[in-house]
């Protein structure tokens, strides 16, 4: 096995692929890259077992060959060269010898024979718009829980019909819902499947560049989900289990709705939550009466209070949030203004008298071709 490759051009597709691979990988082979040289370049994989990617780069192929290499000194030693060629040969034991200009590196590799093999992909994608799914994913995945035990809240619920995508997170405190309205030509009429936190976070990094016309071929095989984009193949194994019926914590319709500057917004509950406890989750009180919404935290270490003026004129209310939550949504919305809706009630009925009990509602004001909400429990107040 024998290339030749610019540092520049290795270096990016290092940096794309590894992401993948565990720091603390369960198997050794796990730690490695796959690195196969064939007649049309270096092809390069990476997998932890249940998310697996792989991309090809340009090189000058001498001699066709296979071997696995510790990803995370490649990189290290590839970033590390001079901006120049870089000459890969393969020695016994799975030695391979690197130089560039006056550099000379061996790196002890593994042979590829334990390396997982790469899940057949299906055949009949859908072609999704690559920069309208980066944007809903960007505003759906950081309310996917990194706690819960079921692996089905490990991921976004993604479902493709011909009308559109919607893409869905919830991590039991909170739902993240975004609806894409979009042509598509979606064989089966529908296509709904449970995409794992890393596997979205792979395609979010492999989009970071598209443009407008970029396309993602999605589709699934058995039990797994796979995504084709920027030259690259991912494929993810889906969680078992259901995800939950998110239909009905969506409110109908809110009796009280209060626009805001998201950016004012944002910083208020910045400063607040600077006071505030992690042990007690950061619950932030939030006092909506006429002409102000006034954000306040109290503990033993002292206090912190705030006030915006708003356009409301109703019955007082307090109610307490997560400030974190409200962070998460405000750092992704993208739209100046958000609206900020309480006491949800089904259409046609009025208020509650009880917003302080019920889930809040936040929405980006105004709200485009997206339907795109999200919807906190309320916390107690101290």
């Amino acid at each position: 096995m024998e290339f030749v490759i610019r540092k520049n051009d290795l270096v990016h597709e290092l940096q794309t692929i590894a992401g993948v691979v565990e720091k603390r990988a369960t198997l050794p082979i796990l730690s490695n890259l796959y690195l196969e040289a064939k007649e049309d370049g270096l092809h390069i994989r990476a997998s932890d077992l249940e998310v697996s990617i792989r991309g090809a780069v340009k090189a000058t192929v001498v001699q066709n060959g296979t071997v696995t290499l510790p990803a995370a000194k490649l990189l290290e030693i590839a970033r590390s060269l001079p901006d120049a060629e870089v000459q890969f040969k393969l020695r016994d034991n799975n030695q391979m010898a690197m130089s560039c200009e006056r550099s000379r590196f061996k790196l002890a590799g593994q042979g590829p024979d334990d390396f997982p093999d790469f899940p057949e992909l299906g055949s009949v994608p859908v072609s999704l718009p690559g920069k309208a799914l980066r944007a809903m994913i960007e505003r759906v995945s950081f309310a996917i829980t990194m706690e819960d035990p079921r692996y089905s809240l490990n991921g976004a619920l993604l479902r493709v019909e011909s009308g559109g995508i919607r893409l869905v997170a919830t991590d039991g405190h909170r739902l993240a819902y975004c609806h894409q309205e979009v042509e598509l030509d979606v064989p089966d009429g529908q296509v709904q499947v449970i995409v794992p936190r890393k596997a979205l976070a792979e395609v979010l990094k492999l989009s970071a560049d598209f443009s407008d016309d970029d396309k993602v071929e999605f589709g699934m095989k058995e039990n797994h989900v796979f995504f084709r984009l920027a030259g690259h193949e991912l494929v993810s194994t889906i969680p078992e289990g259901p995800f939950p019926s998110f239909e009905n914590v969506m409110p109908e319709a809110c009796a009280i709705s209060v626009p805001m500057p998201a950016a004012d917004l944002l910083s208020a509950v910045r400063r607040v939550s600077l006071m505030a406890s992690d042990r007690y989750g950061k619950a932030v009180r939030f006092a909506l009466s006429t002409g102000k919404l006034e954000l306040s935290y109290e503990s033993d270490m002292g206090n912190a209070q705030e006030s915006l003026p708003v356009d409301y004129d109703g019955d007082s209310v307090e109610i307490g949030f997560n400030a974190r939550y409200f962070q998460d949504f405000l750092n992704v919305v993208g739209t100046d203004n958000v609206l900020l809706e309480l006491d949800p009630v089904k259409k046609g009925e009025g208020p509650s008298g009880t917003a302080g009990d019920k889930p809040g509602q936040l929405r980006p004001d105004p709200s485009g071709n997206t339907d795109y909400r999200y919807i906190v429990m309320p916390m107690h107040l101290l």
